[in-house]
């Protein structure tokens, strides 16, 4: 076949891919394509695609599978799965590089390397018929590999060893708890798990597919997966009951090894399991359970994360910062004796760090990966940070330190992409969601977007960009009849609400040098004016608009002291309400007709637990809590258009509805479950609500991460993956040398 115009077909049609034979763009995963159909022709002496004529051999292409009986029954497991994976009709779910295809050939996926110290096991006699086909068939298929992989490579590859491909999730899975740790590698690097639809999945290295752990039943929150020091078991945080839990690879039962709050990452080595817990420092426990101690403690406005013990057994390695709204400028890595209590700092201005048996400390900033050698006697690094891997995915601005990679013993790199960008966040998508938990993504393109807010006639949202350079808050109409329109200029811009008549928005500027709040008429006209002024270290954050259009609720944040003010618009003046303090986000929410403010909390009164309350207006000292009947934490509360109910977030994925009466007095109804898929979400550390409700109480309006869902919008991926590196070790010692 020929061709010379674009949209036609070129090549031999017995080794086209299904893309290539319907004219359709492709890239080097044809080659794979064609490899294989080479490969199960030499195999079997028969072609993978058989027809009398060109059409015919195409339509076998496009819609037949080869007759998978016709290999023969010695060939390897392992290279039986590469071939059937070389021959994937749909691309993303093809092997995407031929090196990987060479080291399946070569058994890298079956047998582990013998120790240096082992002696070669005595080669068993075999009769030459068995084996003499099969053997010439490697040959040649080695030879065709080298060449190939070669090609892939050229000029200067790394060492042959060293091979990139991506493990490629369903389309009915999503990531879920971004926020946190979703990903883990085994220490012998054959298997991955990862959280995704509220369960935990592995998957192993030699699989085609991903299998669910039983025992879990995606009804709660599952968070920071660890491998034991083994690989038999993986401990992670039940959102179900907030405790550490274990269970084994193969399933069964959980066993429960101590209460925790969401951990700020987790390791699992020799010595028990060490995790994170923010203020309240780092703890350890005994694979076996029991009760937690507390083996590094941290000062008022400090946050410890991501722990781990290095070999000596003594000391710890983590995060500290004192700004958990910005990792990457406020937080250092540090190392603490647990001996002496001496901490040291060993690099300022990264976070999520991991010391590698290679002699190296990884870390990131923003979405990239540095490399600095450390010297694991002296604790000290030498020459400076390289960057070694760009766009790994992070968790967004509020949330933990968490970047998504994860480093076996024997040398793999497991990771899953996102933006390079320091400050880039969430690749997002605003949505429309119904109470049956059907989700339409607006026709905007995928972007940094958050808190999104609905105008008081519901034709328009206000919300939120970052993309680490600008903070703008835009306006848009949800017809779609016209693109955003960017409302702010000027400084940094976050966190709108709408006034009572639609006719401004309200918003957090540093544009005069302070975090204070400021107003614009909501159709760009005119200039921003300023409400409050926010004194030095201190932030104002503006919550909701009084129905009766008098003012506004916003909340006071200085270090990890926050309480909730009123300002008055005709006076021009603030006072605190309702004596509310909290050491998390308030979002605060007046009723629809101004009569009560419901509000979350988390204080030592409430033993550490996130709980909603409600107070009438004016403050009288009265104070209603929503019942906490289930664990999790309850956050982010909104009342529906007629006052009725109260929606908020329990654990973070987990929306709920309650009823309210205020006659004779005011009472609450049982939790009632909001159908919304697990990417459809709310995260613990949020600075603000990510949904708000539209006017008929029936849809809401909120963010998901770029592509969840299967989602269509132009731009936005429609697959998770989990990238793979085997033998990174090597690259590594390469690029930065430890002496």
């Amino acid at each position: 076949l020929q061709a010379t115009q674009a949209g036609m077909i070129l090549g031999t049609a017995g080794y086209m891919s299904p893309e290539q034979a319907r004219g359709r763009t492709v890239d080097k995963r044809a080659d794979i394509w064609a490899f294989g159909a080479v490969l199960f022709e030499m195999l079997t002496g028969k072609r993978a695609f058989p027809g009398e004529d060109i059409t015919d051999t195409l339509a076998a292409v496009v819609r037949s599978e080869p007759d998978w009986s016709l290999v023969p029954g010695n060939l390897s497991p392992m290279l039986l799965v590469f071939l059937r994976r070389s021959l994937q009709k749909d691309p993303k779910q093809r092997i995407p590089d031929i090196a990987a295809m060479r080291l399946a050939l070569e058994g890298a996926f079956e047998t582990p390397a013998p120790s240096p110290t082992a002696s070669p096991a005595p080669a068993a006699p075999q009769p030459t018929r068995k084996w003499a086909i099969p053997a010439l068939v490697a040959a040649i298929v080695a030879a065709v590999l080298t060449s190939v992989a070669w090609w892939y490579a050229r000029p200067s590859p790394p060492p042959s060893t060293i091979a990139r491909f991506s493990l490629v999730l369903p389309p009915d899975q999503n990531f879920s708890n971004t926020g946190r740790q979703f990903l883990a590698v085994s220490p012998d690097g054959t298997q991955v798990a990862y959280t995704a639809n509220l369960r935990l999945y592995v998957r192993s290295m030699s699989d085609l597919d991903a299998r669910p752990i039983g025992g879990i039943d995606g009804s709660y929150a599952v968070t920071n997966p660890v491998f034991s020091p083994d690989g038999r078991s993986i401990a992670f945080l039940s959102g179900a009951d907030n405790t550490l839990k274990k269970i084994a690879v193969t399933g069964g039962a959980a066993v429960t090894l101590c209460p925790a709050d969401n951990p700020f990452g987790m390791s699992w080595g020799p010595d028990g399991i060490l995790f994170g817990q923010g203020g309240k420092g780092i703890l350890r426990v005994s694979a076996a359970g029991g009760k937690p101690e507390a083996i590094v403690s941290v000062k008022g406005g400090e946050f410890a994360y991501g722990p781990q013990m290095l070999p000596d057994g003594q000391t710890v390695l983590f995060t500290l910062s004192t700004n958990t709204s910005d990792w990457d400028n406020g937080a250092r890595i540090v190392v603490q004796s647990l001996k002496s209590g001496e901490r040291k700092t060993v690099v300022e201005g990264g976070s999520d760090a991991r010391y590698l048996p290679t002699g190296h400390i990884v870390y990131a900033v923003g979405g990239v990966l540095f490399a600095v050698p450390f010297d694991v006697r002296r604790l000290q690094v030498s020459g400076g940070p390289v960057p070694i891997l760009e766009g790994v995915m992070r968790a967004g601005s509020g949330q933990t330190a968490v970047a998504q990679f994860s480093t076996g013993a024997n040398g793999s790199l497991v990771f899953v992409s996102g933006p390079a960008s320091p400050s880039a966040g969430r690749v997002a998508q605003i949505t429309l969601m119904d109470r049956k938990g059907t989700v339409e993504p607006l026709k905007l393109q995928p972007g940094a977007y958050d808190h999104p807010r609905v105008s008081p006639d519901g034709t328009r949202i206000a919300f939120a960009t970052d993309d680490g350079k600008d903070a703008v808050v835009w306006v848009y109409e949800l017809s779609g009849a016209t693109a955003m329109r960017r409302l702010t200029f000027g400084g940094k811009n976050r966190f709108p609400i709408w006034s009572t008549d639609g006719q401004h928005v309200v918003f957090q500027s540093d544009r005069e040098g302070d975090l204070g709040i400021f107003w614009q008429a909501a159709d760009g006209s005119g200039t921003p004016e300023r409400l409050t002024k926010a004194d030095k270290d201190t932030s104002h954050i503006p919550e909701s608009w009084s129905p009766k259009g008098d003012g506004f609720l916003f909340r006071v944040t200085k270090g990890t002291d926050i309480s909730l003010w009123l300002f008055s618009l005709k006076d021009r003046t603030a006072r605190p309400f309702g004596a509310v303090r909290s050491q998390t986000p308030t979002d605060a929410a007046f009723s629809p007709d101004g009569r009560w403010v419901t509000y979350s909390t988390s204080m030592t009164t409430d033993a550490g637990q996130r709980v909603v309350y409600v107070q009438p207006v004016p403050a009288t000292g009265a104070t209603y809590q929503i019942p906490v009947l289930e664990a999790g934490g309850y956050r982010h509360p909104q009342w529906s258009p007629d006052g009725k109910e109260l929606f908020y977030f329990l654990g973070g994925t987990r929306m709920r509805t309650v009823t309210v009466t205020v006659q004779p007095t005011l009472a609450f109804g049982n939790p009632t479950l909001i159908p919304n898929p697990s990417f459809w979400g709310d995260n613990a550390g949020d600075v603000a609500r990510r949904y708000d409700v539209m006017p008929d109480g029936q849809k809401f309006v909120g963010i998901i991460a770029a592509g969840a869902g299967g989602s269509t919008v132009a731009g936005a991926p429609t697959t998770s993956q989990i990238q793979v590196v085997l033998n990174w070790f090597e690259e590594l010692k390469v690029r930065v040398p430890t002496k």
